[in-house]
């Protein structure tokens, strides 16, 4: 009984997540949930008390699959520097096809949702943990030359977050996105200064 809940529950938050990713959180409604998952609406509250709590399963899957997913490109290479690179190209380019997640993430509309404060919290500390272990790992190995990897992380997320929309959102960049994305990592690696 037990596997057939999560079964339901799982195909409800399945068909949930397209539909929050077409119409977005506001316009998506529990009628069009209940009618593609071909269950009544009354099932739908059986398993999930409110279309919050489906967001919420839909952008905590969502954000699983993101770990899951960096986690497995990160792990690819050895050298520090290929990692890093790695972890940049991913942030930029593999958040926003996660549509809920990343809506989670960035729209203030959503912002009245305590989960979302703490799914953006848990994904900023996870991300920091990842850039940090980096980070560690080539200062170890004589890669960096930081005297902070924690300082060395937040400024990196820090930056990586607020280079999505301006570089890689807008369209009026398309063509020279591989070159902006080295010239980036160019400037984070070696700096602007001429030696």
């Amino acid at each position: 009984m037990v596997v057939v809940k999560e079964e339901v529950r799982t195909h409800i938050v399945g068909v949930a997540r397209k539909i929050f990713t077409r119409y977005g959180f506001r316009k998506a409604t529990m009628e069009e949930i209940a009618s593609v998952s071909q269950k009544g609406k009354s099932s739908i509250y059986y398993y999930f008390k409110s279309k919050e709590e489906i967001f919420r399963a839909v952008v905590e899957k969502e954000a699983r699959e993101l770990k899951e997913r960096l986690d497995r490109i990160i792990q690819k290479n050895d050298s520090p520097v290929e990692r890093m690179k790695a972890y940049m190209l991913f942030r930029l380019h593999y958040v926003k096809t996660l549509g809920n997640f990343y809506a989670a993430l960035n729209e203030e509309a959503l912002s009245h949702m305590d989960f979302i404060l703490e799914i953006r919290r848990n994904f900023e500390e996870e991300e920091r943990q990842i850039v940090r272990e980096i980070l560690d790992d080539g200062i170890k190995r004589g890669f960096f030359k930081l005297t902070s990897s924690e300082i060395g992380a937040i400024a990196i997320s820090t930056m990586m977050k607020g280079l999505e929309l301006p570089l890689l959102l807008s369209d009026e960049h398309k063509a020279d996105r591989e070159e902006l994305l080295e010239d980036m990592i160019r400037v984070l690696f070696y700096g602007i200064i001429k030696r």
